[in-house]
């Protein structure tokens, strides 16, 4: 009987160093470092103009969500989605580059349609220049085909000539996308209130964005806030060249 409950706890101890290990294993303290360059991601809703001097301290970048998905079925009960280019996009993408501001564009991937049909719309859609962001993929619905995820990271790679980021909530790349993937570089969610910042090394994770649906004063749009996880130089590697 002894013996049976020394196993049990072995066991125990076993699953918790585990579990413990595959929340925290890619986790490192947060850092204190107030020279990080920090930026903000917006979804477009906003229809008027955007005073981007008002983000002064967290716009070093800017991403615009450039694609986003919608149910185009008027049917109750039944789902067909679509990727669409958000309205406000092409202004504000454009009203970056007038600021010189570092400038991103994500797609939000949409389940049940085909990375060729989505990858379509956003490269119709997104012309990078020198000095933008690489193309960013976001992928948040486990009911996407993973394979098509990352088909449509393989085209952008070789449209753009350059490595797309993968935009992921921290526990759902953790669950779904951790041993798929190999190559692109992650920009993932997770709460500072943690005090934990992510710290991949293969891939890298290159953005942290910490804060979502924050108010700035004089900035009529919520904001997502994010750091680069890495100095002046790093960051500039990662630019279209």
């Amino acid at each position: 009987m002894k013996r049976n409950i020394k196993i049990i706890i072995i066991l125990s101890l076993t699953f918790i160093v585990l579990g413990l290990y595959f929340v925290f294993g890619d986790l490192r303290f947060k850092s204190d470092n107030s020279v990080r360059i920090r930026g903000v991601d917006i979804s477009n809703r906003y229809k008027g103009e955007l005073n981007w001097k008002a983000l002064k301290g967290n716009n070093d970048f800017v991403i615009l969500r450039a694609i986003r998905e919608v149910d185009t079925c008027k049917k109750e009960g039944t789902e067909k989605f679509a990727s669409i280019i958000d309205r406000k996009f092409l202004k504000n993408w454009t009203s970056l580059k007038r600021h010189k501001i570092v400038r991103g564009a994500y797609h939000f991937f949409a389940k049940n349609v085909s990375a060729e049909e989505q990858f379509k719309v956003y490269s119709s859609a997104v012309k990078l220049e020198k000095g933008d962001l690489p193309p960013i993929l976001d992928v948040e619905d486990r009911y996407c085909d993973m394979n098509e995820v990352f088909k449509w990271l393989s085209l952008a790679k070789h449209h753009y000539h350059t490595t797309p980021i993968l935009y992921v909530d921290y526990m759902f790349y953790k669950v779904y996308l951790k041993n798929k993937n190999e190559e692109y570089p992650l920009w993932i969610y997770l709460k500072e209130d943690y005090g934990f910042e992510p710290s991949f090394s293969n891939p890298d994770c290159i953005l942290w964005q910490y804060k979502q649906d924050q108010k700035v004063k004089g900035f009529p749009e919520l904001v997502d806030f994010n750091v680069f996880l890495g100095d002046k130089g790093a960051f500039e590697k990662w630019l279209v060249h």
